[in-house]
């Protein structure tokens, strides 16, 4: 083969461990000629050892996947023999599986994770029916109830919560009102306010409110805390020492949480129904008595008792979700981070879709 009709590439100096670096970003640089053999000239190579045949044996192999000829020449016999030594015990690169047509690209796309979401809810089933299992076991021999690690769960999920869920549930009646009350002022309609933020906050706002802002808080916490604890090999030392890591940090938190919530749907229903006060005495000159003497006409307990109903539900989803992406961490700390964002969104979600669900049987049944 004539030079001429031939990209030859001259390999001078030093080619060892201490050059990588720098040679690794001039093979990067290089372009083959389209149509043309490429040649590796090695005749002005002063030292060779292991690194740097793998480089250049790693750079050839590459240009020859993509269907160039590639040619050695010049190089020596000692040099010769540490490339067939790269070739006998380094193994060959990967070859790419052959990509799908484009039109097709997308059914592939769509089956893998339509088969990821099937096993990912099969894994979520089976945990549930772990923490079922657990619970029996905690119905049928009360004295394993651990009551210390429930009233830690308590006193994190529930009371050092307080002042968030509070503060937000009284901003959020304080802006009901107000967009009410401008259209209601219109009519002269003032006194249905309290119909409204009545109904309106102890069926649907109160309850979802205050689960979206413990899936955010709380849940997060489950699963960083879980999470953290598999990095640290805390769950694996649980189980070596024959103690159930569900029954031991699931359910204290999930019956942790079931307490919680549904007093925390209480207190936000509370301040969103007082800061609908102050801002209904504030904008439409109804007095905190008249207020209060409308409400009890004009909402009934079943109103509450159908808010108060969803709560436990929610409490289960969140507690379940946030636990559950907490055993799906893996080996790093940045999974830590992903599934607790998973977490918080899966919690949200399914917070709303189950209100909805509620809503339309509520509706059907005519309540």
């Amino acid at each position: 083969m004539e030079p001429s009709k031939a990209t030859i590439f001259y390999c001078e100096g030093l080619w060892t461990q201490a050059d990588s670096a720098k040679l690794t970003r001039v093979l990067a640089t290089l372009q083959p000629e389209v149509n043309k053999p490429f040649v590796i000239e090695g005749s002005k190579v002063n030292a060779l050892d292991s690194v740097g045949a793998l480089l250049l044996t790693n750079f050839a192999q590459h240009w020859q996947s993509l269907g160039w000829v590639v040619q050695w020449n010049g190089f020596s016999e000692a040099q010769k023999d540490v490339f067939a030594l790269i070739k006998e015990y380094v193994a060959e690169p990967p070859t790419v599986p052959p990509q799908p047509a484009l039109p097709w690209l997308w059914m592939q796309t769509l089956g893998q994770k339509t088969v990821n979401l099937g096993l990912q809810l099969w894994a979520f089933f089976s945990f549930v029916g772990v923490i079922f299992y657990e619970g029996l076991g905690w119905c049928k021999a009360p004295h394993k109830i651990r009551f210390k690690s429930i009233c830690n769960s308590i006193q994190a999920t529930g009371t050092r919560a307080t002042f968030i869920v509070a503060l937000l549930s009284f901003l959020i009646g304080v802006v009901l009102t107000y967009q009410v009350a401008v259209q209601l002022r219109n009519y002269g309609a003032n006194i249905f306010v309290v119909d409204f933020l009545g109904i309106a906050i102890l069926r649907e706002f109160g309850p979802m409110i205050t689960a979206i802002i413990i899936a955010g808080r709380t849940g997060s916490s489950y699963a960083a805390q879980i999470g953290t604890m598999k990095l640290t090999e805390e769950v694996a030392a649980l189980q070596t020492m024959g103690l159930s890591p569900v029954e031991v940090l699931v359910l204290p938190r999930v019956t942790a949480l079931l307490f919680a919530l549904p007093l925390l749907v209480i207190l936000s229903e509370v301040m969103a129904l007082f800061g609908g006060m102050v801002m209904a005495r504030a904008m439409l000159a109804l007095s905190f008595f008249d207020f209060i003497q409308r409400f009890s006409y004009a909402v009934d307990l079943q109103t509450f008792i159908i808010g108060l109903i969803k709560v436990p539900v929610f409490a289960l989803l969140i507690a379940t979700i946030g636990t559950f992406q907490g055993f799906q961490v893996k080996d790093s700390a940045a999974s830590v981070g992903e599934r607790t964002t998973i977490s918080v969104v899966q919690g949200i979600f399914m917070i709303i879709v189950v209100d909805a669900a509620f809503s339309i049987l509520f509706s059907f049944l005519g309540l």
